[in-house]
């Protein structure tokens, strides 16, 4: 709102509010652009106006006029809740509206600093407020934790300020607990030896079956000659079979004396041509009929 005529005189600058407002104006001046962006409300609370009054707000701009410290809007038209843009000498145009909100808590804390320094200043004076216990509905933010750490050890141990009395700086640290897990005992340590030794020969017997083949000779019908090796020259039968014979491994060879006995490879029969008959059998290579003067026992 505009006014008609010339206002009421400016109000005399106690030594307490110029100190606040140095401070606040060296943090503005120093700091980036989105340090200059406080609400109305948090600037009134670091002089200790409790109410946006209209004496408060001319107060508070006579101590910002002191510090060659600009305020846009004018705090005397700024309505409540509204965001402030601190000019400090030389200021160029105003941060953009996501470095403001991002540079609120940085400010924050320098008007902490300077509500200490106030009541250090103007200790047992009248016009000194800036000392007074904020109420908790004027602050309308809250601090992080960094930035609350940072107020407390600024703040001399011997001066009593706001900031000591908030939740923030009274609140305990919370201890973190680490339990150390128990040894394993030798039982539990042998058994878990005997698992994985158990589950290594379940993967090599796996591997082993990938590689072998699995033969299966059948003579219950008629008795007949038969003779088998494992292709590395060790025999593993040799005479006249009555009854049923396995044979496993990677190669089994057979010299067979009847046709009509019945051979299997895993599990798949095999058809004998002639008698004798003789067979070269391997996982990848299959059944392969072998040369009379190539066969076992030959």
């Amino acid at each position: 709102m505009e006014s008609s005529g010339p206002g009421p005189a400016e109000p005399e600058v106690p030594l307490a509010d110029a100190a606040i407002a140095t401070q606040i104006a060296v943090a503005a001046a120093k700091g980036r652009g989105a340090d200059r962006a406080p609400t109305l409300e948090q600037l009134l609370a670091a002089f200790g106006e409790r109410e946006p009054t209209l004496a408060a707000r001319r107060r508070v701009r006579a101590a910002l006029a002191v510090a060659g410290l600009g305020v846009r809007p004018d705090l005397l038209n700024a309505e409540a809740g509204q965001r402030l843009m601190l000019l400090p000498p030389g200021a160029g145009a105003g941060p953009s509206r996501g470095r403001a909100v991002a540079g609120v808590a940085a400010l924050a804390v320098v008007l902490g600093l300077a509500i200490g320094g106030a009541s250090l200043f103007g200790k047992g004076s009248t016009n000194d407020r800036a000392s007074d216990s904020l109420p908790a509905e004027t602050s309308t933010f809250a601090l992080p934790a960094t930035a609350t750490a940072t107020a407390s050890t600024a703040t001399p141990a011997s001066a009593t300020t706001p900031a000591d009395t908030t939740p923030a700086a009274t609140t305990p640290a919370t201890a973190t607990t680490t339990t150390t897990p128990a040894a394993p005992s030798a039982a539990e340590i042998q058994a878990l030896r005997h698992k994985r030794a158990a589950r290594i020969r379940t993967q090599r017997r796996k591997q082993a079956a990938r590689r072998t083949v699995t033969v299966r000779v059948d003579a219950s019908a008629r008795p007949t000659f038969l003779c088998v090796d494992d292709g590395q020259g060790r025999q593993l039968f040799g005479g006249t079979l009555t009854g049923r014979k396995t044979f496993t491994g990677r190669r089994v060879r057979l010299n067979v004396g009847l046709a009509s006995t019945r051979v299997t490879v895993n599990g798949n029969a095999v058809t004998l041509n002639g008698s004798p008959a003789g067979l070269d059998i391997t996982r990848t290579g299959g059944a392969r009929e072998l040369p009379s003067g190539n066969r076992p026992c030959g």
